[in-house]
């Protein structure tokens, strides 16, 4: 474990916190999500057991040393083409620390380096104030799909994002352990 005395101690963990299905089901993450509906217990523990056994998933908790934070993982692994969708969220009153840029930098760096993974990709909407950690990331917005999802009572953009391992640069700002 590599350990930065300057930041807390943070790590991404193969147990999903508990609270993961209240921090999904928050307005402020909701709005980001694919989901059109709130997520119930049954929804969530089938979620939780298909990702467990699932080799297209692998999911992580995102841990202070004193408290779960959020998820990130991949999703829609490609083992052939070496590619796989990225998924991140950080529970709304923990968000704006830093904790999803280095969560992400941290998951795309073992996406690249530990899964041999040529292209990671993802989604995002119109309007997510995410995008700005995406593309200082190095991710590139591939393209608009029109109109692919109705929230809030009207049709939003959504934009392909992604980065390729040749364009993977780590970052100076540590990353977040993996255990």
């Amino acid at each position: 474990m590599i350990s930065y005395p300057e930041y807390k101690p943070i790590s991404l963990e193969s147990e999903i916190p508990e609270n993961a299905r209240e921090w999904r089901n928050n307005p402020q993450i909701f709005e980001w999500c694919r989901q059109s509906t709130l997520i119930d217990e049954f929804q969530h523990e089938l979620w939780f057991h298909r990702q467990s056994d699932d080799d297209a998933i692998k999911m992580f908790g995102v841990h202070t040393k004193t408290e779960p934070v959020g998820v990130c993982g991949f999703t829609s692994i490609d083992k052939h083409n070496r590619t796989a969708e990225f998924s991140l969220y950080i529970a709304a009153n923990k968000q704006k620390r830093g904790y999803g840029k280095r969560a992400l930098q941290t998951l795309l760096r073992h996406g690249f380096e530990d899964f041999g993974f040529n292209r990671i990709w993802g989604e995002t909407f119109d309007g997510n104030p995410a995008m700005r950690t995406f593309l200082d990331l190095g991710m590139t917005c591939e393209g608009t799909m029109r109109q692919a999802y109705f929230k809030k009572g009207k049709f939003i953009n959504s934009f392909i994002i992604s980065i390729l391992a040749e364009e993977f640069k780590p970052r100076k700002t540590p990353e977040l352990d993996i255990v």
